[in-house]
């Protein structure tokens, strides 16, 4: 059995004709948390906001810039999804079927054929996404400082990259 297969029958994936029309409001969704991302990143190096908000000088919030960056990315591919008519209630399932309906493009019919060829998603797109997912765990639920400054940058950076790629897909 496809793993998308599993996915659909656990009911954690399914098509859903009416979701389509909400695909640019989920692509919308995915661009404030870009915005909110951004913001939580500048925020670290600004002495006159953190003054004014009166954040401790020692506080950082890189973690939740990799929590934001993921939410990003995973919603803008929920967007691609709603595109294709599909809904998702599992970020597993929602990777699975990115792979499997734009990276494999094995397409149920013409019509989303033609739309997902011009869609240049290879794996390491699907892969950046994953790896965001196990970096955003490590951020959200470690106690430990292993969210660095670094890790947010680069999930800043596939972010912006991510969701711009996703809306070119949606405006097409």
């Amino acid at each position: 059995m496809r793993a998308i297969d599993w996915h659909i029958k656990n009911k954690q994936m399914m098509k859903d004709k009416g979701i389509k029309e909400l695909a640019p409001k989920f692509l919308e969704k995915a661009r404030n948390n870009l915005v909110a991302m951004n913001s939580l990143f500048d925020l670290n190096n600004n002495p006159h906001a953190r003054k004014l908000l009166r954040i401790k000088e020692n506080h950082e919030f890189y973690e939740w810039v990799v929590i934001t960056g993921y939410y990003a990315m995973y919603t803008a591919a929920i967007s691609l999804l709603a595109k294709i008519s599909y809904r998702s209630k599992n970020h597993t399932a929602t990777l699975c079927a990115l792979e499997e309906f734009f990276v494999k493009k094995k397409i149920l019919d013409e019509g989303t054929l033609i739309l997902l060829k011009s869609a240049m998603f290879h794996k390491e797109e699907i892969e950046k996404l994953s790896e965001a997912r196990h970096k955003r765990e490590i951020a959200q639920y470690s106690i430990t400082k292993q969210t660095t400054k670094s890790i947010a940058e680069k999930i800043k950076k596939d972010a912006y990259s991510f969701v711009d790629k996703c809306e070119r897909i949606i405006n097409k």
